[in-house]
């Protein structure tokens, strides 16, 4: 090797690194690493002692040491680094030892060997002879490199396992919460998408249709967000799809969460000769805490439970912030409990015909710090609380003992929860003997897809029937209506899911779809209610239709007592 006059191969130069001795290894090496065509490679820096890298993947990179550990440290913590090549003419030996002790998972390569190293070291450690040894060096690089190529097929093995949808082969909800900590990647809000009634589809069609729609809402939603670089698309579990925002306005953001809904709602998807239609909820949030995956959430199943398309969590609206702590409102449900804070609200709903109040929705409400909470916020939390049935119990009592001497019918909503326990008919049967209101009682009950016994809510319904009350199937249209079952219930009203009502005007296929309910209902003689009735337009179609009873802000929002009387 051809000695700099100045520090006599040393390495440095005074303070800096000799200049003669840096080119010559980068010489060294390019003369080396040009003859692996496959490993592209870059030499950089300005030392006499060489890391080589895969921080650009699949490149190798030469980058520079001092030749100290603290230096030899950062450079590690820096880049991610596949064989490490030291020059003992520039660390000395107490160095070279730290290195080696430390840094044991790493190729390490010694260039201008001391002979005064342990021989123990080098089961760590082996030489690496540029000057007089090049094919030699050759070849343990390149061995090297071939372990790292096996090292890395099996570390994106196991990758695509952890981080990638096995159906749409998008990334995952795991890969999602990773990018979340990630501050490179900055993703500053995010949408989450749920089909409706997706298991109606895979349970009717079959798992290969459901997989076949699953992988086509995917593509929808990947046409819509192709044209932006800073969107991209995670498939959760299910049914479930989030696409996250790194750069663009919360507005532009929105309108494309928006318009996902939109092509989604207005594809008919073909499956084995059936025309299938999806529809979509979808919960945006534009929170700046972290706390993105549980706000964006609580706006989907808010939609859900609103029958709307879309809600979008602000954090100026982040009173949510402390409801989504269910240990907060547990505690908030057993002191409202305590001190007689759960409350009915009441929604009138009119006859069509002559425009008067002839029954009332009875709606649970919370008293929290005289704020009325809706049961958005507490009614799941009861349940996991074991006081669901507790409240079921406190509002009929109260909606018996207020319409006691009242002129209206009156509904009660009842869950399959509800109507599955062993104690519950009891309790009904002495309520309706202590306040004699059996025949203005209409039970509401939510069909769903939780309910695991049919018998059980015809038994009910027969045992109530029997009584004097009346039965109401609520939602009916939202994607479980299970019409065999219906026939045997016997019931007297069916209340149309309001994400139907509430499109009728602009959806045609909302339109039909209430028409055929209607015409269903009139030929087994059944009165039907029309919820989220929010303007005239609605109830002008839903009347001309031939619903019986109307119900929504349009007329009343939830009232504190019942004393509308008509309209």
């Amino acid at each position: 090797m051809h000695l700099c006059i100045k520090c006599k191969g040393k390495g440095y130069c005074g303070k800096q690194p000799c200049p003669l001795l840096q080119n010559i290894y980068k010489s060294k090496f390019k003369e080396i690493l040009k003859y692996l065509p496959e490993i592209k490679t870059d030499v950089f820096g300005n030392s006499s002692s060489f890391l080589v890298g895969r921080e650009n993947y699949p490149n190798i990179s030469i980058s520079p040491l001092v030749g100290n550990f603290e230096d030899v440290e950062h450079t590690l913590l820096t880049y991610t680094i596949h064989i490490m090549i030291l020059d003992t003419s520039v660390l000395d030996l107490k160095q070279l030892h730290k290195i080696i002790n430390t840094y044991t998972e790493i190729p390490i390569f010694i260039s201008n060997l001391d002979t005064s190293i342990n021989q123990s070291d080098l089961l760590i450690f082996d030489y690496l002879d540029i000057d007089n040894q090049p094919a030699l060096s050759l070849n343990k690089i390149k061995f090297c490199y071939k372990l790292w190529e096996k090292e890395i097929a099996h570390e994106n093995k196991i990758q695509a396992m952890l981080y990638i949808d096995g159906l749409t082969k998008f990334p995952n909800r795991a890969k999602l919460i990773k990018d979340l900590q990630d501050d490179k990647i900055d993703i500053v809000s995010l949408a989450i998408f749920d089909i409706k009634s997706f298991k109606e589809i895979n349970d009717f069609f079959g798992h290969k249709v459901g997989d076949s729609i699953l992988k086509k809402v995917a593509q929808i939603i990947v046409n819509v967000i192709n044209p932006y670089d800073e969107v991209n698309l995670y498939k959760f579990p299910s049914d479930t799809y989030c696409i996250t925002n790194s750069g663009i306005s919360n507005k532009k953001f929105k309108e494309i969460t928006q318009t996902i809904i939109n092509n989604i709602d207005q594809k008919v998807f073909h499956e084995d000769q059936h025309e299938i239609d999806v529809r979509v909820a979808a919960g945006i949030t534009f929170s700046t805490k972290n706390n993105k995956l549980v706000t964006a959430d609580l706006a989907l199943q808010a939609a859900k439970r609103d029958h709307k398309d879309l809600i979008v969590f602000y954090d100026e609206l982040d009173n949510l912030q402390e409801y989504q702590n269910n240990m907060l409102w547990t505690k908030k449900l057993k002191n409202a409990l305590e001190k007689d804070n759960i409350v009915v609200y009441f929604q009138p709903l009119v006859n069509n015909k002559t425009m008067k109040v002839d029954k009332y929705e009875c709606l649970v409400r919370m008293i929290d710090e005289d704020k009325i909470i809706s049961p958005f916020f507490f009614l799941e939390v009861s349940k996991k609380a074991n006081q669901y049935s507790k409240i079921t119990k406190i509002v009929i009592e109260k909606s018996f003992k207020e319409f006691q001497n009242l002129p209206f019918e009156f509904s009660v909503n009842v869950s399959y929860e509800d109507i599955e326990d062993k104690d519950f008919m009891k309790f009904v049967k002495e309520k309706l003997a202590t306040y004699g209101v059996a025949k203005k009682v209409v039970w509401e009950i939510l069909e769903d897809e939780g309910i695991k016994n049919y018998d059980v809510l015809q038994e009910f319904t027969s045992e109530v029937k029997a009584l004097g009350c009346k039965v109401a199937i609520d939602d009916f249209g939202s994607g479980y209506s299970n019409f065999e079952h219906l026939l045997k219930m016997n019931v007297d009203y069916l209340k149309i899911d309001a994400s139907l009502v509430k499109n009728i005007a602009t959806d045609q296929n909302s339109y039909e779809i209430v028409k055929t309910i209607m015409e269903f209902a009139k030929s087994l003689d059944l009165q039907t209610i029309a919820e989220y009735v929010e303007n005239e337009e609605i109830f002008k179609l839903v009347k001309s239709l031939g619903a019986t009873y109307s119900q929504g802000y349009y007329f009343s929002a939830p009232l504190e007592k019942p004393k509308v009387y008509h309209f």
